[in-house]
This record gives structure tokens, C-alpha cells and sequence, in this order.
């Protein structure tokens, strides 16, 4: 087996996309969207590693009721490659399991974890930083988390401060502190000083470094992984509905990165990389007319500034709005003011209800 061979790739690709509504919903979430291009959010995060990670090395953790979607999505990966959870816990849980099987699998495993819903730029820039981390993650027993250069004081997002450099070829630094979201003042200095990188929740590592740092850290999720993998090959469902019953929901960030001290960033400069977290993102990344309107799908605006809309059905005709963002579907019509698409997540959740679709 080459070393190549022992790369492997888990998408996450179980998140509900509320900060989307209501083009997201639990039946189709942002990353079975095509929102910033004709493709969607998660066919992009696959074609990505083309040439990279063969597709039979390629894994997604899902919603169990997103299986069969994933696989329209992605005909060319395996089905029993792609995993539904059952219920949603966080990250941790997931990338353990992963872990898991994969290290029984093939014990010289790497494996990379890339969120479904980022967007990257850069291809080329992206692909050579992979490259890099599968090379350092080989020679090092170390857990890589790639840190984006910050380009403005976002307060959004976390943080990580970088420490020593790592030895070796590659561009690599240990990881000083994590640092979660900051205020305002905050971000801006940590977006000056040139030792902070934006978490970008995509990390790499040996299978077995990640299962080591779970019994450390999450001894409890260790054990529940070994009691899966053993189950596996027998029944896989009946085993994957008790290791989502007996683990806690966490973070791998807060569970295992934030303990660690194999940590390491490897500074991502020229991704061109956003996490597409809400409607504002698309201002990023469509194009921008002169009044500042940001537009996709049947949408006339007129006497508009700084409007964006979203048509995903229908058509959107607007007069006179300011500062505003208006998506349509079949089902819904959502406007809101910009400076308040902060809280949309809460508001599907408390206003609309439980279900978004309702």
C-alpha cells in the first residue's frame, strides 16, 4: 500500500442550515444548495478533492434522512461510504467514528475532515495546503486544524493564536490558544497582529492520533467507538444507533482541540475561504451591482440599495428597499433587515417553529 493510498476524506455534511432559511430546510439544507454557483454547496466540497482522495476513499457523515440525497449528490462515492447519523451530536461523535473505522481499516489511515457548506476561491492554493497537511500529518503525530489568514475583524468566527514553528517542510506552527468568538475590539486586534488565523474547522491527522487524543480527552466516546467498530461488519445499523445513543454531543474543537497539546495550525494565505454562514456571504461571493444589490434567481429591483435577494422560486420584484434581505421559495417568503440576519437562526427556531418548513 502507498502512502497515498492511506488518505482518506470524511464531509461533514449533517448541519440544518437555519441561517439559510427558508431556502434551507431539513429536507434539503444549505448544502444540498447551489447557492453560490450551479452546483451545490457539497458536490463543490467533493470535486475538490479530485485527483486527491479517490472516491472510494471519501466518506460523509450525514443525516440519516439525507442519505439518499447525499448519494445524487455524490453517485461516484460508495453507499456504504456514506454514513447517516441518527441524531445530530456535534462533530465529535462523528469524526471519532470515523476515526475508528478507518484506523481498523488501514492502521497507517490519514484522514482529512472538510465541513460540506465552506466555500474556497483558490483551488489550487487549497489543494496544495491538503497536500502539505497529509504530508506533515505522515511524518508527525500530530493533529493539523488549517488556520485562514483573517482579511477584517470578523467577530463570527474563532480564532487560533499560533506558537513555535513545527520542524519539518511544512509551513507549521503549534497552536498557543484557541480563542472563541471575540467582541469587535477584540477582532481587530487579533486581525493585526499576524499571529491569529480564523478557525477554519477543517482538520487532518492520523486515524490513530485522533482515536489517542479521544482517550485522553473523551474517554467515553473512545469507548463507545470501539464497541461500534467491533459491531460493524455484522450489522452496521444496529451499531450505529448504539454509539450515537451512548455518546455525549460535543465539538471536536472543544473536546479535543482546545485540550490537546498535539495541535498544530498550517496557515491557509490564498484559499479564498468563507464558511458561508448566512445570507450576508453571498455579498462576498456574487457579484455586486453599483447600488450594492446582491442578486440570484427571477429578481428585478428597482430605486434598491444594498438588497440582497434570493429567488429560488418565482420571481422577486422589489421597489425602494434599503439594507434588506428577501428570499423567496415555492413555500415561504422571508424579508429581513441586514443588520438583524443575525439572529435568523433564533427566530426559525422560536417564531417560525420547530420546523421550518411548517
Amino acid at each position: 500500500m502507498t502512502a497515498a493510498s492511506s488518505h482518506y476524506a470524511v464531509i461533514l455534511a449533517g448541519g440544518a442550515g437555519e441561517r439559510f432559511w427558508p431556502a434551507s430546510t431539513p429536507a434539503r439544507p444549505k448544502q444540498l444548495l447551489p447557492l453560490l454557483s450551479d452546483r451545490t454547496m457539497l458536490r463543490e466540497t467533493a470535486d475538490r478533492l479530485e485527483g486527491l482522495i479517490p472516491p472510494d476513499h471519501r466518506y460523509v457523515m450525514t443525516n440519516a434522512s439525507l442519505v439518499d440525497a447525499v448519494l445524487s449528490e455524490c453517485p461516484e462515492i460508495p453507499r456504504a461510504n456514506v454514513i447517516g447519523e441518527p441524531e445530530g451530536k456535534n462533530t465529535a461523535p462523528a469524526i471519532a467514528l470515523m476515526a475508528g473505522l478507518l484506523a481498523a481499516r488501514d492502521p497507517r489511515s490519514t484522514l482529512l475532515v472538510l465541513p460540506a457548506d465552506h466555500a474556497i476561491g483558490n483551488r489550487a492554493a487549497f489543494r496544495a495546503s491538503l497536500e502539505s497537511a497529509l504530508e506533515l500529518v505522515s511524518e508527525y503525530h500530530v493533529l493539523a486544524i488549517f488556520g485562514i489568514a483573517p482579511s477584517r475583524p470578523e467577530t463570527a468566527y474563532g480564532y487560533i493564536q499560533r506558537g513555535e514553528p513545527l520542524d519539518g517542510s511544512a509551513e507549521a506552527y503549534e497552536v498557543e490558544s484557541f480563542r472563541e468568538k471575540p467582541s469587535a475590539a477584540e477582532a481587530r486586534e487579533l486581525w493585526q497582529d499576524g499571529r491569529h488565523y480564523w478557525n477554519s474547522g477543517l482538520f487532518c491527522g492520523r486515524a490513530g492520533v485522533f482515536l489517542e487524543e479521544y482517550a485522553e480527552h473523551l474517554p467515553l466516546i473512545r469507548r463507545s467507538v470501539d464497541a461500534a467498530v467491533q459491531a460493524w461488519t455484522d450489522d452496521p445499523h444496529a451499531a450505529l444507533q448504539r454509539y450515537y445513543a451512548s455518546v455525549e454531543a460535543t465539538s471536536i474543537d472543544v473536546g479535543v482541540m482546545q485540550q490537546t497539546e498535539r495541535a498544530v495550525v498550517l496557515p491557509a494565505m490564498a484559499w479564498g475561504w468563507d464558511d458561508v454562514g448566512s445570507w450576508e456571504a453571498l455579498a462576498r461571493w456574487l457579484p455586486v451591482s453599483p447600488e450594492g444589490n446582491v442578486t440570484k434567481g427571477a429578481v428585478l429591483l428597482q430605486d434598491c440599495r444594498n438588497v440582497i435577494a434570493y429567488a429560488q422560486a418565482g420571481r422577486i420584484a422589489a421597489l425602494g428597499m434599503r439594507d434588506c434581505v428577501v428570499v423567496r421559495t415555492d413555500k415561504e417568503t422571508m424579508v429581513a433587515s441586514r443588520s438583524a440576519v443575525d439572529g435568523l437562526r433564533e427566530f426559525v427556531r422560536d417564531v417560525v417553529g420547530k420546523d421550518p418548513e411548517s
